[in-house]
């Protein structure tokens, strides 16, 4: 008896059990996947090549003594402005005051010895041969010019001058072209148009004697001083033969005796010159790396000097995958890590032609000027480079994953019931127009042979571009989302930057639009036609809930 009441009393456990786990299991209700919705609004689209770079000055000019000596001033430090000719250095000039007072004595003693020889020469004779002094004289002194002239190093400082000048000359004339259309004044046009031009003819004479200007003037002052020499050992060959009682050799002896102190007299006058260091151009002083009363040589960089106005630029280097795509004139959008919201405006100036390859890498230099002085950069910085390929401001803009379908054909699906007329039912709803009834399936896809869709990935698989195809013609068509209606407009789409689109035709500012369907996690849930949601006794798969998504809606 007790026995019979216990195994009854154990089936009644049973049974109470699996009710309560039936009930549970076969009325839990599916867990919809979520709709996200978006407002078209107003903003812009920038198509850009992000970079990394170094800050720099533009032109940087290394300025040494030429001979050296001991430093007993340093006029300026690193950061100042400086002026063209302003005495930026100055070396010890005690020896060199010695020595020109000593050269100059030495040719004093030099005119006299030599003009004692000349005056018992025949006045006509020794005019000639002064003539031919002078014109010797003259000639080297030209001969010198073109040699120092004809240096490639001070012609390529020339030509970096030049360029500087005239970019700067350019900047202002765009500054002052966008000040007349502001205030409708152009009286400062003209005078930076005219300066423009100087620049330019400025620039033309630097390269024109960096390409062989100043060769052909070497050559010619060659010339003229190897006809001056000629012309003088005639006229002393005529002088000795008109000479009365002295020796051809004393005259000559007085000659090269006046020329040795003419020479050197002009050597000490120029290291006294030199023993001021000048600016060469306007600038910005880099780097001052000596120190007062150190002693520097011909090699020593005393300071650097960056040419031209305070404007930095940001040496970068672009992936070769890129590098097609930037042109100089591009503006660029530059930032710091350190202050992310702060832009700074630029433009590229240059692009190198010859790639860098490292670690089978290869990028190419690109440089970007600043478009104006700034203080948040300072040279060494580490700068963020964005270069701008193509941009929409104050466009119609929405998510780029809002967009379905491809080419031509494009459309974004907006919240509500499709208009009349449209071709309605590609939702998936049981017994809508159109419905294959298979899971979501729009009629489109099971009219090109149901195209299958991994369910663990939501990827396409075999004639899913069929499907797409087909779905992306049925904009304005209707579409159920787990009880929502929404429908297919199609748009004309325009610059795309992978964040968001430019909308120029189809849609108007502030309308909703259905950006994305997020799938359910997985639940047990009995029959729901929902996408995302299985039949009964299954469960939501994620991928299949966003391929069923992009099959009815022509997603790309």
């Amino acid at each position: 008896m007790n026995k019979k009441w216990v195994t009854l009393a154990g089936l009644g456990v049973l049974l109470l059990g699996g009710g309560i786990w039936a009930y549970q299991h076969f009325t839990a209700k599916p867990v919809a996947a979520s709709v996200i919705k978006g407002i078209v609004q107003k903003g812009d689209v920038r198509k850009v090549i992000t970079a990394t770079g170094t800050v720099n000055y533009p032109n940087p000019v290394p300025l040494t003594f030429n001979p050296g000596g001991k430093l007993v001033a340093l006029n300026v430090n690193a950061g100042d402005v400086v002026k063209q000719g302003q005495v930026l250095a100055e070396l010890d000039t005690s020896d060199l005051q010695i020595a020109l007072q000593e050269a100059q004595a030495n040719l004093t003693l030099a005119q006299a010895n030599y003009q004692q020889k000349l005056d018992t020469q025949d006045s006509a004779i020794l005019s000639t041969v002064s003539n031919a002094q002078q014109q010797a004289a003259s000639t080297q002194k030209a001969l010198l010019t073109a040699q120092q002239n004809a240096d490639p190093g001070y012609l390529a400082n020339q030509v970096n001058i030049a360029q500087q000048n005239l970019l700067n000359a350019s900047n202002n004339l765009a500054s002052a072209q966008a000040k007349a259309a502001q205030s409708g004044n152009n009286s400062g046009i003209q005078s930076a148009q005219t300066a423009l031009t100087q620049a330019q003819a400025a620039l033309a004479d630097a390269q024109n004697q960096q390409n062989g200007g100043a060769a052909q003037a070497l050559t010619q002052a060659q010339t003229a001083y190897d006809a001056a020499q000629a012309n003088l050992a005639q006229a002393q060959a005529q002088l000795q033969k008109y000479q009365q009682g002295l020796p051809s050799t004393d005259l000559l002896s007085q000659q090269s005796s006046l020329s040795s102190a003419q020479t050197k007299l002009a050597t000490a006058q120029k290291n006294l010159a030199n023993a001021k260091l000048t600016a060469p151009s306007d600038g910005v002083i880099i780097t001052v790396p000596v120190k007062n009363y150190q002693s520097v040589s011909a090699t020593t960089t005393v300071m650097t000097l960056a040419t031209g106005s305070n404007i930095m630029q940001v040496d970068t280097a672009v992936d070769q995958a890129d590098i097609s795509q930037v042109k100089a004139g591009q503006k660029a959008d530059i930032t710091l890590d350190a202050k992310p919201d702060q832009h700074i405006s630029g433009t590229v100036t240059q692009v190198a032609l010859q790639g860098t390859t490292t670690q089978n890498v290869t990028t190419y230099s690109v440089t970007v000027l600043l478009d104006k002085e700034t203080d948040l950069l300072k040279a060494g910085m580490n700068a963020n480079v964005n270069i701008i390929l193509a941009e929409a401001k104050g466009v119609l803009t929405v998510p780029s994953e809002a967009i379905r379908g491809s080419g031509n054909r494009t459309s974004v699906l907006v919240p509500g019931p499709a208009p009349e007329g449209s071709n309605a039912g590609t939702g998936n709803s049981p017994g809508a127009s159109g419905s294959s009834g298979s899971n979501g399936m729009s009629g489109s896809e099971a009219q090109n042979g149901r195209a299958n869709r991994n369910s663990a990935n939501g990827t396409s698989s075999k004639g899913a571009n069929a499907a797409r195809n087909a779905s992306q013609g049925a904009a304005g068509a209707g579409v159920s989302l787990n009880g929502i209606d929404a429908h297919l407009v199609p748009v004309v789409i325009g610059l795309d930057d992978g964040s968001n689109v430019e909308i120029k035709s189809g849609l108007t500012e502030g309308q909703e639009i259905v950006v994305s369907v997020r799938a359910a996690t997985a639940t047990k849930a009995s029959t729901s036609t929902g996408f995302g949601q299985s039949k009964a006794g299954g469960t939501t798969n994620p991928g299949q809930a966003m391929g069923q998504f992009n099959r009815a809606t022509g997603g790309r």
